[in-house]
């Protein structure tokens, strides 16, 4: 019987990946059951999209208590704003299913203020695992970058450790301090994909008046079992579409491109390209997966990725 899965957060308002996140499940041979929307017209309206673009037949909500009493779901792909997150991600855990969330994992509605803040960010996470491990579910960040790597390796064939330097350079959507959100996630899967668990130290970001709307770099030091790699990551505003990407590790730079109107992805150096899989659909498939296979929940990366996020999060934005 092929999985059975529920979107949280189909519509593509704010860039919203589930309409994507919904076709690739069904290309991989899940079933879409269920569609839930904050009101039931945008899940009308999403349940209608997916079906005349993908051939996608998936009921419409507006209460995910309401789907559960109504479908046995295996999956809860969770695409909906950040600050939603947590009540969707206690549902779904407490009705047993695994759950492929899109990043940030979550976050509070109340601004961070303090060191404090952090540490309550922190211990909910835990709480989250936890509760994960009790009921036997998987739950799978959706970070893509990492799905890359193989391809960079190719790209520069006699990279050598120990990695010294990490650079990022992305164009989040928004403009204000949600940025960090939207894009720090990114960063930190990187770091864990390359070298493993670390702690942040010595948090520096511009602060120039000037170039606070458009343009924001934080810097860090990441502390880890093999040393300290120096850590940078530059968000900038940018109309364009596809937005540029970037990445570099020991300085040596692959840029994500992709060719419209088929959307092939590739990664560039200055001197040759590779095609890319479309990470999303290896992120997917990496998820499903671990659910036949299952393979242990990564807590570590979750806790601590939550954990950092909080931290460069308070830095960046205290007043």
């Amino acid at each position: 019987m092929s999985l059975r899965v529920a979107i949280v957060g189909p519509g593509r308002s704010n860039q919203g990946t589930g309409p994507y996140i919904a076709k690739n499940f069904h290309e991989l041979g899940a079933q879409i059951v269920g569609l839930v929307s904050s009101n039931i017209e945008s899940a009308y309206l999403s349940s209608d999209n997916l079906k005349n673009e993908y051939g996608i037949q998936a009921k419409a909500f507006d209460n995910i208590e309401e789907l559960f009493t109504k479908h046995d779901i295996d999956i809860v792909a969770i695409c909906s704003p950040f600050i939603t997150h947590l009540d969707f991600l206690k549902i779904a855990i407490e009705n047993g299913c695994h759950i492929f969330c899109e990043k940030p994992l979550w976050w509070p509605k109340k601004k961070i203020l303090n060191d404090e803040y952090i540490h309550k960010i922190t211990k909910e996470t835990i709480s989250l695992v936890d509760l994960c491990k009790k009921k036997q579910v998987n739950l799978q960040l959706n970070t893509q970058w990492p799905f890359t790597l193989p391809a960079y390796y190719q790209l520069y064939p006699n990279f050598r450790d120990p990695i010294t330097e990490f650079a990022m350079w992305l164009c989040p959507e928004s403009r204000d301090e949600n940025r960090i959100l939207d894009s720090v996630p990114h960063l930190l899967s990187m770091l864990y994909a390359l070298i493993g668990a670390g702690q942040i130290q010595n948090i520096n970001f511009n602060n120039d008046s000037n170039s606070s709307i458009n343009e924001l770099t934080i810097n860090f030091d990441y502390i880890h079992a093999q040393g300290d790699t120096k850590v940078d990551i530059n968000l900038s505003a940018n109309d364009e579409f596809p937005k540029p990407a970037a990445y570099a590790i020991n300085q040596n730079r692959a840029d994500r491109h992709v060719e419209l109107p088929n959307y092939l992805i590739s990664l560039r150096s200055s001197e040759t390209h590779l095609p890319l899989v479309d990470p999303l659909i290896c992120s997917i498939k990496n998820f499903i997966g671990s659910i036949h296979s299952n393979i242990a929940l990564d807590d570590v990366s979750l806790i601590d990725g939550m954990a950092h996020l909080a931290q460069i999060y308070q830095a960046v934005t205290a007043k």
